[in-house]
């Protein structure tokens, strides 16, 4: 089946979260539970673009390689996991790439890559929910790290089992850099300013 999930991360009341985005390099495992008797390791592989806008022109950045790790449990003859006991994710500032070197830096910089460089979320419950054929729908709660700046958030994602076991999922969100104390970056001596908002996409494929 060729459906396309969506992944989107909704906000706590008092904070949006800047996801820089997410998407995931994964060792996707499977944990034991009294109805599995399945485990399917596999791997997985995500693009995550982060795009903004400024006064001048639109901007994106990219990450290809986002380490993440992922515990589904299967029921016994089942292609759809039926719960996921845990689900992280990490990756530095640096990796995320516009193919300007001087815009990489100021974002750099804006994002205190030197002291809190690395973007991080760490789910506490997660639930699953069975939908339509192969697809299923994930809810994860859990913390969101960037900058330095901790904020409680709700990960979402709707994602479909393909013939050859392998999941894909998708998704997008918008979000504001100001809540993780990220102050919009500058170029050209303040002649280009970036707006706050963000709008994160990506695109994570576990193969079986």
């Amino acid at each position: 089946m060729n459906y396309v999930g969506r992944l989107r991360l909704l906000h706590s009341p008092v904070s949006h979260a800047f996801i820089g985005a997410a998407v995931f390099l994964c060792a996707f495992t499977v944990i034991p539970s009294a109805v599995v008797t399945r485990f399917v390791p596999g791997a997985a592989s995500a693009d995550i673009k982060v795009l903004g806008t400024s006064n001048l022109h639109n901007w994106s950045m990219e990450d290809k390689a986002v380490a993440c790790s992922a515990k589904f449990a299967y029921a016994a003859g089942k292609a759809v996991p039926e719960s996921l006991a845990a689900l992280t994710f990490s990756f530095p500032v640096h990796s995320l790439k516009s193919g300007e070197s001087g815009m990489d830096s100021k974002a750099y910089g804006a994002m205190k890559a030197k002291t809190g460089g690395d973007i991080v979320f760490t789910a506490s419950a997660s639930t699953i929910t069975p939908g339509a054929a192969d697809q299923f729908n994930v809810k994860s709660s859990g913390n969101l790290t960037i900058a330095g700046v901790t904020k409680p958030v709700i990960l979402m994602a709707a994602c479909s089992v393909k013939a050859n076991g392998s999941i894909t999922c998708t998704g997008t969100d918008k979000l504001l850099m100001t809540d993780y104390h990220i102050k919009p970056p500058t170029y050209m001596l303040g002649a280009l300013k970036t707006g706050n908002a963000l709008t994160i996409d990506f695109t994570m494929v576990v193969q079986k």
